[in-house]
């Protein structure tokens, strides 16, 4: 062991994998709320079987150095918490149960986690670590003795996550979601409402693992964040549009979020979600009666009083506005159980048609249904998707590609940014007649001659999207399209 500094507040030191556990670690080892779950996948555990192999074939008298450990000393609780080396603690000691048929009786290395991400990747690794038991069960106590780390140990929580902002070059490179969550539930504050983060944290790692409609983000909330409240809050005016990186999450979601006090409770702001009445009828000349709204009593966060451009508190406000839209769209896309009409006309369209356009319309017309659903919620949800559509897929049928700043370049040059007018808008119908009088369609010769041709190949994305349009609307060409969008259709597809 070397002692290289010891303070009142951070003390760092170098000890073994087997003595850290041992003798030195006064309490155990624990993994706290704002921690992601462990992510160390097949690649990473082979590339770290490899090095470990090759130095036990020729240690040459020397221990083998795996970095920095990170941890927070939290006296109260009696626990070290892993700031940053989770995945390589953990991935050591599932190694050292799978050699040793078991942990270190002390209680010292049994570490808790919260997320089922966490559980299926420790049985995956526990599978691979079993293919070379046999092989280094009787070189396990050399190689835990000879694993050395750096830990580096801290009294001071403010200290701790200026470390946690920090990662090593072995760790897997933390998202914006990832230091979003630990900033949030870091701002919920001290002991007194420690039940609030140990909640906020369980309702993060539940909404974590939902389901992608894109499949390029690490995993749903990434998605969440970068292609719909990112998205939907920042695509405004017409001058400055582009896309997001991962500075601009954290900018939007953590500098810019709103400190509030009690952290028990979120400041609500009024909007559509949030208004006191309806209707209001004149009595007489001085008096009036108010219609109230109706209250939504449900355990599903997608009616949660907020709205996509409002400001978001710090803490418990920043985590129920997460569940809530990721509650929504599980509602829009997902929910097999919905019994909304409009809903599940709006996803046959979305399964027989949008499915088959390109990737970047795709996340333009996903993003303006939410925020058409955020906004009036099912009301004339169906019609004003196709005419939506109507208008996106001039632009599919003009162009034989669609490339990513196709989406910027239509919401730049447009008549107006489509989610101002939804932002703006106090009724469905002013959202749809800018649709129906978008000048880019209704003005624009050559797409009236496009959607008049008959002769657009069958085949490529322009055709299978062709296709599908004539298969959802039981026609055989595309002349007239503006006039297939009426009443009668509207109620045939809602039965």
């Amino acid at each position: 062991m070397s002692e290289l500094v010891n303070n009142q507040n951070v003390s760092v030191q170098v000890f073994s994998f087997q003595e850290f556990f041992t003798k030195q670690a006064i309490y155990a080892v624990g993994i706290d709320s704002y921690q992601r779950p462990y992510v160390w996948g097949k690649s990473k555990i082979l590339e770290l079987i490899k090095d470990l192999r090759e130095y036990l074939q020729n240690p040459n008298g020397l221990q083998y150095y795996m970095g920095n450990i990170l941890l927070h000393q939290h006296n109260d609780k009696q626990k070290l918490f892993i700031i940053d080396g989770q995945q390589r603690l953990t991935t050591l000691c599932t190694l050292y149960y799978v050699l040793n048929e078991g942990l270190l009786s002390n209680g010292k290395m049994a570490l808790e986690y919260h997320s089922p991400i966490s559980a299926k990747n420790i049985v995956n690794a526990k599978a691979i670590f079993h293919e070379i038991k046999t092989e280094w069960k009787d070189k396990a106590d050399f190689l835990f003795n000879n694993l050395q780390f750096t830990f580096i140990t801290t009294l001071s929580e403010d200290l701790a996550f200026t470390f946690f902002d920090t990662q090593n070059n072995r760790g897997v490179k933390l998202t914006p979601t990832d230091l979003l969550k630990a900033y949030h539930l870091r701002a919920i504050g001290n002991a007194e409402y420690l039940n609030i983060q140990t909640n906020c944290a369980a309702r993060w790692e539940k909404i974590q693992g939902g389901e992608k409609l894109f499949g390029q983000r690490k995993d749903f909330l990434a998605e969440l964040f970068h292609q719909f409240i990112w998205r939907s809050r920042c695509w405004n005016g017409q001058k400055v549009i582009y896309r997001e990186r991962d500075d601009d999450i954290l900018n939007e979601f953590q500098k810019k979020t709103i400190k509030h006090s009690p952290p028990d409770t979120v400041p609500l702001y009024p909007n559509t979600n949030n208004t006191l009445a309806t209707a209001l009828q004149l009595k007489s000349k001085h008096q009036f009666t108010l219609y109230p709204a109706a209250v939504e009593i449900s355990s599903t966060s997608a009616y949660l009083p907020f709205t996509l451009r409002q400001p978001i508190s710090e803490g418990l406000g920043f985590f129920l506005f997460a569940e809530k839209y990721a509650d929504l769209v599980k509602i829009i896309f997902f929910n097999l159980e919905v019994a909304n009409t409009e809903i599940k006309a709006v996803r046959t369209f979305y399964e027989e048609v949008l499915q088959r356009i390109s990737l970047y319309l795709k996340e333009l017309h996903l993003l303006a249904i939410v925020m058409y659903f955020d906004k009036f919620g099912s009301n004339r949800l169906l019609e004003f998707v196709l005419w939506f559509d109507h208008v996106l897929g001039a632009l599919r049928l003009e162009k034989f590609y669609i490339f990513k700043e196709a989406t910027l370049k239509f919401l730049k040059e447009g008549d107006n940014n489509i989610f101002d007018v939804i932002s703006q808008s106090f009724r469905p119908d002013e959202v749809i007649s800018f649709l129906k009088d978008f000048k880019y369609v209704s003005q624009n010769l050559e797409i009236e001659k496009i959607y008049n041709r008959t002769d657009l190949p069958d085949n490529g994305v322009r055709g299978a999207y062709k296709k599908s349009l004539f298969e959802y609307y039981s026609k055989v060409n595309l002349t007239g399209k503006a006039n297939w969008i009426e009443p009668t259709f509207l109620n045939g597809k809602l039965k």
